[in-house]
């Protein structure tokens, strides 16, 4: 349904930015931290995928939405088949923001 998909998208969003900062700002070794991301990321595209196709940024979806309906596609593109385009925009900033968030509660020392 919209609402998990919208749940689904702000979740991976705020798991992989909770994580970027976490790891970013970990003293850790600067050539492990790639990886950390990207495992990452791919553990999140594997859970949530198959739900959502792990969006997880506005503009991957949104772009190529304006580009084809310049191109003629319509309401295919925007509003979409079942009209949720803003779940992928919207899911991921609030997911984004929540996960900003908490890392800098729980987890950022110079807050």
């Amino acid at each position: 349904g919209i609402w998990e998909a919208f749940f689904a998208e702000a979740l991976g969003a705020g798991l992989l930015v909770f994580m970027v900062f976490a790891v970013t700002r970990a003293p850790i070794s600067d050539s492990i931290k790639p990886v950390l991301i990207g495992v990452t990321v791919a553990v999140i595209i594997s859970v949530l995928g198959p739900i959502t196709q792990a969006g997880f940024n506005p503009a991957r979806d949104f772009g190529p939405r304006l580009v084809s309906l310049a191109t003629g596609w319509g309401t295919i593109a925007i509003p979409g088949p079942r009209s949720g385009f803003w779940i992928y925009i919207l899911g991921p900033l609030v997911g984004g923001l929540a996960g900003g968030g908490l890392h800098a509660r729980f987890l950022d020392k110079r807050a």
